[in-house]
């Protein structure tokens, strides 16, 4: 039984891989866009990369020098039983312990803003990815009112070259029948390319293996999030950049305290009763010219003030942005709005009233196309507006640069 059951699930395996292998397609919503591109995404994996050699370098804050093993044979130093000593000892050279200590801040702080960068590659990815996911979404509804119209205009084009020929008609009406249809088919050819354009986008942010679709579903409104601005990443990322300059600063002064130095040998010879002469030496380096390092301190105040004006520059860019951006969602809503609440009824009846009084004969052709213009109008509009708010809504929701 056990048998019969993995060759069951290594069949199925098999015939898995086989229709992937043949390019069969795998139906995908929006969240599994988003989660495939941020597992396969090149550009996040080498981002990813960048943040764990930073958190790597952590450590190096205490870059303490290398010890030093020496040998030294003086003939000036002669011990008790005549005979000249030899030297063996090792010595180290430290820096003053708290420059350590902010350097190795330094190196958190750099950790900190490589991790929102990473964060805002993650949202911008995810921006991408929705927008070619909703993009797509857009210009199949496109071609559905397209392909409604072209068949209704299709029908007629026939309809009126019949009557033509039967001379119920004449030959401008049945040219514009022509050029109505043709006109209709090369827009809905329009949307298919621009389609497989956003699938093709979609595909570069997913980096998927094998071949994506997404569902047919009606074009909805998002919703719009408010922003946290104490929490976005740039915000965060700029406030550690003034972190990081502060710490800049107690490093460059740390740099004018001491120096510390310790070295430990003992001396000894081959001769007769010859004894080991253990010795220690201690002492400090002390800087006697201020000058650059002043100079130091001063450019790292400098490049502190500078952080602290990216980071406000970079809160009200933020906060004048997303006002932009809401104003021009107004502008959409407004023509949702109408649609909505007078624009789809009215639409649909001057359909609706147009074939019927174009049938019975009340109307001849051209004012049953103006009215079928008319409607389309209405829809396509919709739909631009629609698609126009949703793509201002992503914008939003994932603005990371404004």
């Amino acid at each position: 039984m056990k048998t019969y059951k993995l060759t069951i699930g290594v069949l199925v395996i098999s015939v898995g891989l086989s229709l992937n292998a043949f390019g069969q397609s795998v139906t995908i919503d929006l969240q599994q866009a988003i989660d495939a591109a941020l597992a396969n995404n090149i550009g996040l994996k080498a981002q990813e990369k960048m943040v764990q050699s930073s958190r790597a370098l952590i450590p190096t804050g205490f870059n303490i020098e290398k010890t030093q093993a020496f040998y030294r044979h003086d003939q000036n130093d002669i011990a008790e039983n005549g005979f000249s000593n030899s030297v063996l000892g090792i010595s180290q050279n430290l820096q003053f312990p708290t420059v350590y200590v902010f350097q190795k801040k330094i190196n958190q702080d750099r950790f900190r803003m490589q991790e929102q960068k990473y964060e805002i590659s993650k949202i911008q990815v995810v921006k991408e990815v929705s927008k070619a996911y909703y993009s797509i979404i857009y210009w199949k509804n496109l071609q559905a009112n397209y392909q409604y119209l072209d068949s209704l205009y299709r029908q007629f084009s026939i309809a009126s070259s019949r009557r033509f020929e039967l001379g119920e008609t004449n030959y401008l009406e049945k040219i514009t029948a022509q050029s109505k249809q043709r006109e209709i088919g090369v827009q809905l050819a329009q949307a298919i390319e621009s389609e497989k354009n956003a699938y093709m986008v979609l595909e570069q942010w997913i980096q998927m293996d094998g071949l994506v679709q997404v569902g047919d579903i009606q074009l909805r409104e998002l919703n719009v999030e408010i922003i946290d601005v104490d929490a976005h990443p740039g915000v965060v990322f700029y406030e550690n950049a003034v972190k990081m300059s502060e710490h800049a600063i107690g490093l460059e002064q740390h740099k004018l305290l001491p120096d510390l130095f310790a070295e430990v040998f003992r001396g000894t010879n081959s001769g007769a009763n010859s004894k080991v002469y253990p010795g220690f030496q201690v002492g400090v380096s002390l800087p006697l010219w201020f000058g650059a390092q002043k100079a130091k301190i001063g450019s790292a105040r400098t490049d502190k003030e500078q952080s602290q004006l990216d980071n406000k520059n970079f809160v009200f860019q933020l906060e004048n942005r997303t006002e932009q951006l809401t104003i021009e969602l107004k502008k959409y809503m407004e023509a949702i709005d109408f649609y909505e609440q007078e624009g789809k009824v009215l639409s649909d009846q001057l359909i609706k009233q147009a074939s019927e009084a174009f049938k019975n004969g009340e109307i001849d052709f051209l004012q049953y196309v103006l009215l079928i213009e008319n409607s389309r109008n209405i829809q396509v509009s919709y739909l631009q507006n629609l698609n126009l708010y949703n793509m201002t809504v992503l914008e939003i929701n994932y603005l990371m640069n404004p």
